[in-house]
């Protein structure tokens, strides 16, 4: 169900909105599942600055996992 949150959507996804749409609260137990994914190579993972100048992660399906 997260690969297809991810996969579906048209830009990298924070955790946030990644649980929100899994309508689910942000824990450890999913956080743990993102990063699994990232191990995994199914998600790739990029540190970015939001415009309130908070740093948080976004992900996105990897190249090799991405629908053609």
């Amino acid at each position: 169900m997260m690969i297809d949150i991810v996969a579906r959507s048209e830009r990298p996804l924070t955790r946030t909105e990644i649980v929100n749409r899994l309508n689910r609260k942000k824990t450890p137990h999913l956080i743990n599942m993102m990063d699994a994914l990232v191990d995994a190579g199914v998600f790739n993972r990029s540190i970015v600055t939001f415009n309130n100048g908070v740093t948080g992660y976004v992900y996105s399906l990897a190249h090799q996992y991405a629908r053609e």
